[in-house]
């Protein structure tokens, strides 16, 4: 059903969880699989950007080097995290986003910002995993 899939993960042990179920997932659909890291953007010094970003690859190409992802399917970007998932979604014709979302209680038990503006935005079908 889904030829490709777009999960969004942070560089973290968390990020490697909501990496696994997308791994099963393309196992189930015998999909390709592409895997994106963004780092939110802020007004801090453009150096400290960088440094961010230098910080995370590391981490992140551990976490899906661990998966067998191909370089061509590892994309790191900084930005709008919702706005680049989205854009990355549609530019690479994915069928299929799949994000972690934390469990919260109260008024913010609704999903994360980053979740709804994706749920809100995408072109394609939106899987969230529960961390």
């Amino acid at each position: 059903m889904y030829k490709s899939i777009l999960c969004a993960i942070e560089a973290s042990q968390e990020g490697r969880y909501v990496l696994s179920k997308a791994v099963e997932l393309c196992k189930q659909h015998d999909s390709k699989l592409i895997v994106l890291n963004v780092l939110p953007y802020s007004f801090l010094p453009k150096d400290y950007q960088r440094e961010l970003k230098e910080s995370a690859i590391p981490k992140f190409e551990e976490i899906v080097s661990d998966f067998g992802v191909a370089k061509r399917n590892r994309i790191l970007k900084v930005g709008k995290p919702y706005e680049v998932i989205c854009r990355e979604a549609e530019k690479r014709n994915a069928d299929l986003i799949v994000l972690g979302t934390h469990s919260k209680k109260g008024i913010s038990s609704l999903i994360g910002s980053t979740a709804n503006g994706i749920v809100n935005h995408a072109h394609c079908d939106v899987t969230l995993v529960r961390i």
